[in-house]
């Protein structure tokens, strides 16, 4: 009798040790593959599963990123703006609240920004410019790298290239390097008369 049992217990114990070991092995796959706790409200990127491929982009993370667009508005509640432009032909003048271009008798206007500009002008493929009505028909824009350099043409722009939209004229920078430091802008207004129009704002985007 005591026999038996022995045989029996020493079976038992040997069939458990063989399902330990068959066993163990798919347990810890299971926990190796679960995803790791995530505080509240973090969102996990979904992986892409083409090798190499890069993580999905978060939308809403896209969605809030800053603009890298550069804008000088020229109202009655930012009268500095207009104050750090000035005007090397024609007049720039800032008058019951608004900003006006008064060009000279061919026509023109030359404008130069301030100084020290921001890196986002560096990297800008297209000017808005805030003139109202149809009278304009050519702007070139120039840069500079710094204080003692040469301007460079970096736009140059007339009929279709001058495209009027409802937020103002729009024009392409040409092609070239966007790694060189833009230290001022100098903006060139051919227009069809010599009438005073508004200036409402300018963007390099």
């Amino acid at each position: 009798m005591n026999e038996h049992l022995t045989r029996a217990r020493s079976a038992s114990r040997t069939l458990a040790a063989l399902l330990a070991i068959i066993i163990a092995p798919v347990a810890w796959n299971c926990i190796a593959a679960e995803p790791p706790l995530q505080p509240p409200g973090h969102t996990m990127l979904a992986q892409s599963a083409m090798p190499g491929s890069a993580p999905a982009t978060d939308t809403r993370a896209a969605a809030a990123a800053p603009s890298n667009a550069l804008t000088w508005t020229f109202a009655a509640a930012q009268p500095a703006t207009a104050a750090a432009w000035t005007a090397e032909v024609g007049r720039l003048s800032f008058d019951n609240g608004e900003t006006r271009l008064q060009p000279d008798r061919n026509r023109r206007v030359v404008l130069l920004s301030p100084p020290a500009l921001p890196d986002a002008v560096r990297t800008a493929e297209t000017f808005v410019l805030g003139v109202p009505g149809t009278g304009l028909q050519r702007v070139r824009i120039k840069a500079r790298r710094d204080a003692r350099g040469g301007w460079i043409t970096i736009v140059d722009a007339s009929g279709t290239a001058l495209r009027e939209t409802p937020d103002g004229y729009v024009v392409k920078r040409r092609t070239g390097p966007r790694d060189v430091p833009i230290e001022r802008l100098h903006f060139e207004f051919d227009f069809r008369s010599t009438n005073t129009r508004p200036l409402q704002n300018i963007v390099a985007r």
